[in-house]
């Protein structure tokens, strides 16, 4: 059985670095439309450059996924981009120093907003948007 994901369109999420670039830059170079997906603008037009050319498989979206406004966002730039998604990767992770004894520490708060909630938020999205395009 052969898998292919050439023409196949993928969201990666913290693709600036680390694992989600990684697998960006495998999906990319596999032949798959990818969307590049990160807050940190700067590190994602380093990693990924400045891309202009709408011939190219690779865009890239910087935003904080926390937010609703830029998960709905990050699915319409890749629709408009590359007019479907099949593939989605939540890459993006935060990991922040904790006092488990302190119980004004927000940290645990924080964590589970940006590693669980916004990764659902955003496969609930691209989930129903995949049973649309059938």
């Amino acid at each position: 059985m052969s898998f292919s994901v050439a023409s196949k369109t993928a969201i990666v999420t913290g693709a600036a670095n680390g694992v989600g670039l990684a697998i960006a830059r495998h999906l990319a170079d596999a032949g798959a439309n990818v969307m590049f997906a990160d807050k940190d603008e700067a590190r994602l037009r380093a990693e990924v450059g400045a891309i202009g050319d709408d011939n190219s498989n690779i865009r890239y979206f910087a935003g904080d996924l926390r937010e609703n406004l830029t998960i709905a966002n990050l699915l319409s730039a890749t629709l408009d981009a590359f007019d479907h998604v099949d593939i989605l990767v939540n890459g993006a992770r935060q990991v922040l120093r904790t006092s488990p004894l302190d119980p004004d520490d927000k940290s645990l708060s924080i964590m589970l907003d940006q590693n669980l909630l916004s990764s659902f938020k955003l496969s609930q999205l691209v989930a129903r948007r995949m049973i649309k395009q059938g």
